[in-house]
């Protein structure tokens, strides 16, 4: 009759075509303590901020901004101290920079504030932008 036992799988270095794999099998007696996070943890920080924008009627607005930290901090964007949620009109993306897209913008009502909150285990950070919508005619310039 076998008893409990622990398998643990050690692949060295990751993405090296002549990876070797090692089994280890530990079985009655206390299972060794084993370290998974020894980075240190970072505070986020907001290295990209958010720039205001100048948009045609109709057009989207676009918001970009680059997080460091460890653990990978969690972002979010408000619009006038609101949570934006993914939607038609917003649109969210992440490619190693995050993305807020607010779609047709037309009206005045539309200029906002915009916030952009970054947290992790170690802390928060954010940054805060009046936005001013510059709504201009299309064939027309705007200062």
């Amino acid at each position: 009759q076998f008893g409990p036992a622990h398998f643990e799988c050690r692949l060295t270095p990751i993405g090296d075509p002549t990876m070797v794999v090692e089994w280890l099998m530990a079985h009655e007696g206390a299972l060794p303590a084993v370290a998974l996070d020894q980075k240190e943890k970072q505070k986020p920080e907001i290295v990209l901020v958010p720039e205001p924008a100048r948009v045609l009627e109709g057009e989207t607005a676009r918001f970009r901004c680059r997080v460091t930290g460890y653990p990978m901090p969690k972002v979010n964007w408000y619009l006038n101290g609101q949570l934006i949620r993914k939607s038609k009109r917003f649109r969210l993306r992440y490619d190693g920079i995050y993305y807020l897209d607010i779609v047709d913008y037309v009206t005045a009502d539309d200029s906002a504030s915009i916030m952009v909150k970054a947290v992790n285990i170690a802390g928060e950070t954010s940054s805060h932008e009046n936005i001013v919508m510059l709504l201009m005619e299309k064939g027309l310039n705007a200062n």
